[in-house]
């Protein structure tokens, strides 16, 4: 008899089937705000689901027709699921009662799962929605896709959501989801509005029309044969996160220097532009980390030959040799359609799909022959040789630039399941094949990922360019196991290239992309010393950011996350703007409700709250959670559980940040010109508030996956009221930081 383990292992690493028990069915029972006078028949005609396995600690999964053939995230996961330490995060009961979750097989092959909601239950995640968190009376297309306002076709349309009640649910299946969430209502609801009459004879009864009633449940339908459900539980909703992150492999762990300052080129860039650029860094005293080529690199692209363009760069290996030795790594941008004048067309052209794009063949990755002859041809051209990563681009679609659904592969894999996944079949590739084969971490970029994709050092990043959707954005992926960049590109004036360089510096990836621009960290003179200034931040930061990442890999806490899961507090601020009637451009009297996500957490302990848009460029307002916090930058007392108001000028052209009371931030003594000059530097402490401080700080080599195997540490450090401090190691792996040279007590004023 297999274990979980096994039983889990299995999952994810073939294409199962299963046969749903059809049970008798029972009326589904939830919370009633009217009693229906309908008479119950369509909800009967619902099959129950009876077969929940418990595939984890607060983890359950099911399977309902048939899965034979059909490709589920899981399978494409990096790493398998962290069941030690989803049983440290101890047991947890199904959140549903055994009859409440039903589903239905229709004549036309589309299935149906629906699950019931509260009256005043919310909904958040689908992946990287940029306009709201908050999907609740939403209805959404899951499709990979460039981003679509709204409609849930986007660059990571993952199909988990977590509910404000403290559970998760995962739709396991590479097909395109509609998702209805609380919209359309069955007519034997047991959650029911009262009828309401828009038009009384009686004038004094006339009241507010609600156009959208509430459902009472999600319901997603697909065309598919099956479909796999995993459910999620935990006290908090940050808990269900973490389990689902576990149960898709843990979070990633980049190599230390991915977390520090990244470069774009412009496209046409060669050798001696690079050369250039980088002594300008050095004049300017800006630390860099990452150089990246964008397509002109190759000698094709649109589609790719992925061989070095010698005219440009003459000796490749030499020139990336030479920025290694000054502590530059080199990304490499690519899209995986393959040109005809490659010397990969003809050996991939059989193992390839039956369309192109841009006259390009696709390789089918789901078949290990063509997989392994993309990725040797790349171990022997670039990374064999210093290449530190790409950047995946053109993956995410639109229906004109990609595949048509009735295309075919020689996996057998179905062009829709190819669509949803062929983002993730690169990054497992690249990841298995290359990084994880030759022991070198890496840190990517690329257009599109989905499910279970938590374990990938990928981050995301978008055609958009909207900075309020983009601080949107890096709080949608803390809540579907993804990374996210709000990359500066450009700006109209020098506050907004100070607001969005303060912005990017505090994301999983801080990245200048100046491939058309050709812009530089100094090209507003008047603010460049304030962009230094956060820039120099986040390097000092590393020590800080790194360990919060580490919480993502052992503990699935993502290293920056949404305020809705702080303290499982689910309120979302939003301003609302009242409807009026009009016969042509508002006949319906909606009322617009606008969400104010524009605050996140970084790192377990620290509340970013950027400047923003031309009406928050230089003031804004900032909630605190429940608790006392302190000014990052200065340490005063700012508030307890209350809405203050910030800016600029008070703050010296710095980005608002804020403490909670009692935390301890680990800092670089001085900020470094690159992670290799990380390894031995001092460290200072910063503790916020009164009393004793407590720190953990993550240790290992920042470049190998040994990390995997036990070699890494964790120093903690306890600091009493005095300043002085005890430190302990836990764990035998290589220390990275020097000494800790000082405490800083950040206390200023009163609470």
């Amino acid at each position: 008899m297999k274990s979980t383990a096994g039983k889990l292992h299995t999952r994810f690493n073939r294409f199962a089937g299963y046969l749903a028990a059809c049970c008798a069915t029972l009326h589904l029972g939830c919370a009633s705000t009217q009693t229906s006078t309908a008479t119950p028949t369509t909800i009967d005609a619902l099959q129950q689901i009876s077969n929940w396995e418990r595939v984890g600690a607060g983890v359950w999964s099911t399977t309902i027709g048939e899965m034979d053939g059909e490709l589920r995230y899981t399978e494409l996961a990096a790493e398998r699921p962290r069941l030690e330490a989803l049983k440290r995060l101890g047991e947890a009961e199904f959140p549903f009662d055994p009859d409440e979750i039903r589903y239905e097989i229709l004549p036309d092959g589309r299935l149906m799962v629906r699950i019931p909601l509260a009256p005043d239950e919310k909904i958040y995640g689908f992946g990287l929605q940029l306009d709201r968190l908050d999907h609740t009376q939403r209805v959404m297309t899951l499709k990979v896709d460039h981003w679509s306002q709204g409609g849930g076709e986007t660059h990571a349309p993952v199909p988990f959501y977590v509910s404000s009640k403290g559970y998760g649910v995962f739709f396991d299946t590479a097909r395109y989801l509609k998702v209805y969430a609380a919209t359309g209502n069955r007519k034997d609801a047991t959650q029911r509005e009262p009828e309401f009459d828009r038009n009384p004879v009686n004038e004094e009864e006339r009241g507010k029309w609600n156009a959208q009633p509430r459902g009472d449940a999600v319901e997603v339908s697909l065309l598919s044969p099956g479909l796999e459900v995993v459910i999620f539980a935990g006290e908090t909703p940050l808990e269900v996160v973490q389990r689902y992150n576990l149960y898709s492999g843990g979070g990633t762990l980049p190599p230390l220097w991915g977390l520090g300052f990244w470069h774009r080129m412009h496209a046409h860039a060669d050798a001696e532009d690079v050369y250039a650029e980088l002594a300008e860094f050095k004049e300017q005293g800006i630390p860099l980390d990452v150089l990246g080529l964008e397509p002109g690199w190759m000698t094709r692209s649109y589609p790719c030959t992925f061989e070095w363009q010698t005219l440009r760069f003459p000796d490749p290996k030499g020139f990336t040799q030479s920025l290694l030795d000054d502590g530059i790594h080199l990304n490499l941008w690519i899209n995986p359609y393959i040109s005809q004048k490659g010397s990969l067309h003809e050996p991939l052209y059989p193992l390839s799909g039956s369309h192109t794009v841009w006259h390009g063949i696709v390789p089918d990755f789901q078949v290990p022959e063509a997989r392994a002859i993309f990725t040797d041809h790349f171990r022997e051209e670039h990374f064999g040789f210093g290449v530190s990563g790409y950047k995946a681009d053109e993956v995410d679609g639109y229906d004109r630039w990609l595949w048509p659904d009735h295309a075919t592969f020689p996996s057998g894999t179905s062009a829709e399941a190819m669509r949803q996944t062929y983002g993730m079949q690169l990054q497992k590739a690249l990841y298995t094949d290359l990084f994880r084969s030759e022991n070198r971490r890496s840190y990517n970029l690329v257009r599109a990922t989905s499910g279970a994709a938590s374990a990938y050092p990928f981050v995301l990043y978008s055609d958009s360019y909207d900075h309020e959707e983009y601080i949107t954005g890096i709080s949608a992926a803390s809540l579907g196991g993804i990374l996210w960049t709000p990359e500066i590109r450009r700006a109209g004036n020098a506050r907004e290239w100070l607001n969005r360089m303060q912005t990017v510096c505090f994301s999983h990836m801080a990245m200048l992309n100046a491939w058309v621009s050709g812009a530089k960290p100094w090209s507003f003179p008047e603010v460049t010393d304030s962009v230094r200034e956060v820039i120099e931040l986040r390097m000092r930061l590393l020590p800080y950011f790194y360990t919060a990442f580490a919480d993502y890999h052992f503990e699935g806490i993502p290293p920056i996350r949404a305020m809705v899961l702080e303290d499982g507090d689910f309120r979302i601020r939003a301003e609302v703007e009242a409807g009026e009637l009009d016969g042509e451009t508002n006949p319906y009297e909606v009322d617009r409700v606008f969400e104010k996500n524009d605050q996140f957490m970084f790192g377990p302990d620290m509340l970013v709250a950027p400047f923003y848009g031309p009406r928050y460029a230089t003031a804004r307002e900032v909630a605190l959670p429940t608790g006392d916090w302190y000014d990052f930058h200065s340490g005063a007392f700012v508030g307890n559980g209350e809405i203050i108001e910030v800016d600029a000028e008070t703050l010296g052209d710095r980005i608002p940040l804020f403490v909670r009371g009692g935390a301890t931030i680990p800092m670089l003594k001085d900020a470094a010109n690159n992670a290799k000059a990380v390894s031995g530097a001092s460290l200072v402490l910063r503790h916020y508030g009164e009393g004793e401080g407590f720190v953990r700080i993550y240790e290992d080599d920042a470049t190998t996956f040994d990390y995997l195997s036990g070699e890494y540490r964790f120093r903690e450090v306890r600091i009493r009221e005095d300043g002085s401090f005890e430190e302990t190691i836990q764990g035998a792996g290589p220390a990275l930081y020097g000494d800790i040279e000082a405490v800083e007590k950040m206390t200023r004023g009163q609470r």
